[in-house]
């Protein structure tokens, strides 16, 4: 299990995902992807994905989270 995760549960709802296990995984790995960090642990990617979403820059944190929340939307889709 993906601990970070449950401080950031609002781009699952934003996708209008369950918070389920499986949809826990599916959104470490977009976040990993997105990040390119997929052989990073948890913590690491917690200090990014900390830094992009609480670190004051507006933009950064919007645009991670719409690349986000739009691929989760489209691997929903695709099931």
């Amino acid at each position: 299990m993906v601990a970070y995760i449950k401080h950031i549960a609002q781009l699952m709802r934003r996708a209008g995902a369950e918070n389920t296990p499986e949809n826990k995984e599916m959104l470490d790995s977009i976040i990993r992807d997105v990040l390119s960090m997929h052989s990073s642990d948890s913590s690491e990617v917690w200090e990014k994905v900390k830094s992009l979403m609480y670190g004051g820059d507006a933009a950064a944190k919007k645009d991670f989270e719409d690349k986000v929340v739009r691929i989760f939307i489209k691997k929903l889709i695709a099931g």
